[in-house]
């Protein structure tokens, strides 16, 4: 059907319920009848623009601000957008080491957002995701912003941390009711966790590296080297037969 349904009226034009109904169905679903598209508010419900997250001194984030591409995006079906830089306030985060997931938050009578931090990733009622950043205890890494451009959305599964050790098969259920699209696992040589993350491709048993990952659609298998040599990561960056995992899997 041709769009907008509804057209100028002039003064003294008789009401008609045509031009409530026409102006209703433009605004709501761009003149498509209800039965065969969605409303705009829910179209745009999960909308972002423009946002990105970036390292802030004393333990915080930021997000940028930008005059040609201000920090845009919907909480709770509230068109919100900043006037300058977002930052996580001081002494949120803290404590032993986590990863931490960064909420944009909105508040009544205000059309920009604050951010806040939770170990938690559940949202709440005015409170939108929008990344995470891993604390060692001491410092922030590996921040991510889920709805950069190009940038990879929050893992489907995670297994967090666990201890690994040679000829050993680890399985771990996903939930993703499908083989996942993507698997990576990680390596760390601490038990707190706070080494350099070392990404495993490959383990060593014997005089052979042997690829360590399989999947079906319930489960992640992670099948360490034979013998205690190179056996749970076999890397440039580092090679052991001890240490922690922790894999991320994406639907």
């Amino acid at each position: 059907m041709t769009y907008p349904l509804s057209s100028q009226v002039t003064a003294g034009q008789p009401t008609a319920a045509d031009h409530y109904n026409f102006l209703r169905r433009d605004a709501l679903n761009l003149g498509q009848a209800e039965t065969d598209a969605v409303t705009l508010g829910k179209f745009f419900r999960r909308f972002s623009s423009g946002m990105k997250l970036e390292y802030l001194a004393n333990h915080r984030v930021r997000v940028p601000h930008s005059s040609t591409n201000p920090p845009t995006l919907m909480v709770n079906g509230f068109m919100l957008q900043s006037d300058g830089n977002v930052d996580l306030p001081v002494g949120l985060i803290s404590g032993t080491a986590a990863t931490w997931y960064i909420f944009a938050v909105r508040t009544a009578g205000s059309t920009s957002f604050t951010l806040t931090a939770n170990t938690s990733a559940s949202e709440g009622p005015d409170e939108r995701l929008i990344g995470q950043a891993y604390w060692t205890g001491s410092a922030l890494t590996s921040i991510l912003c889920y709805m950069a451009p190009g940038s990879l959305p929050q893992a489907d599964y995670d297994s967090g941390w666990f201890s690994c050790t040679y000829n050993t098969v680890y399985t771990k259920a996903h939930g993703l009711g499908t083989p996942p699209r993507l698997i990576t696992l990680y390596h760390s040589s601490d038990s707190a966790r706070t080494s350099e993350w070392v990404k495993v491709t490959y383990v060593q048993s014997g005089n052979y590296l042997y690829e360590v990952l399989g999947c079906d659609s319930t489960s992640i298998y992670i099948q360490t080297g034979s013998t205690s040599e190179n056996a749970t990561c076999y890397s440039s960056r580092r090679v052991s037969s001890t240490g922690f995992y922790r894999v991320f899997a994406w639907a």
